[in-house]
């Protein structure tokens, strides 16, 4: 039977600071190349530019950790180590007082959430379009059972690939929670072994978001 370490294993604050460097596209001293013009031809050309999004921040790592039997004030009586890390890391921008109604969330928690933080609907980069699966592995948090939720796959430096599932969940009625499921030892973007890699956003307009970092870790 799969037992549940306590929820909350620790909560810190983390300040994103995205800077607003926005790319145009059409600045000839960023995007620019040769070519040559010879009269009496056609010649098809690719145009490809990147432009990087000023919403998300990515975090990445690895877990460890601990199953333990605790008195109430964290002294340990015994430990087992943990030879794999399987669960959940959660981030928040408020503290979550209940977790026991924690659900997927919908499309108009989604607008909501994308108007407190000055995200256009129709911008690609939205939360909406970035969200845009329901396929995910099933996982559990506390008691529940999360199946179907809008969900999103990160990037592995092997382009046909991709890893860690991020998943949208609610709790509080009104507190979204950006959830990346762990996956023990994964190459990640840049081509070395993480646990995870969450993708959450930031307000538009400054920049910024204050972020509670929860772990959820699962003893099979």
């Amino acid at each position: 039977m799969k037992k549940e370490i306590l929820l909350t294993i620790f909560s810190m604050y983390l300040l994103i600071i995205v800077f607003n460097t926005d790319v145009v596209v059409s600045d000839p001293a960023i995007n620019r190349t040769n070519l040559t013009a010879e009269g009496g031809n056609v010649t098809e050309i690719s145009v490809i530019s990147d432009v990087q999004t000023t919403i998300w921040q990515g975090f990445y790592g690895t877990i460890s950790g601990e199953l333990v039997l605790d008195d109430a004030i964290e002294n340990t009586f015994y430990d087992w180590t943990l030879l794999e890390s399987s669960g959940e890391v959660l981030a928040t921008r408020d503290v979550v007082s209940d977790w026991s109604t924690i659900n997927c969330t919908n499309q108009t928690q989604i607008y909501i959430e994308e108007v407190a933080l000055a995200i256009s609907n129709s911008s690609a980069d939205s939360i909406n379009r970035t969200y845009t699966n329901t396929t995910h592995p099933n996982f559990i948090i506390g008691t529940r059972t999360m199946s179907g939720c809008r969900s999103t796959l990160t990037d592995s430096e092997t382009e046909s690939q991709s890893v860690f599932w991020n998943v949208l969940l609610n709790a509080d009625s009104d507190t979204v929670v950006y959830t990346a499921i762990i996956d023990d030892s994964t190459i990640g973007f840049n081509g070395t072994e993480y646990d995870f890699q969450l993708l959450v956003p930031a307000n538009k307009t400054t920049g910024q978001a204050n972020y509670q970092i929860y772990i959820e870790l699962d003893s099979q």
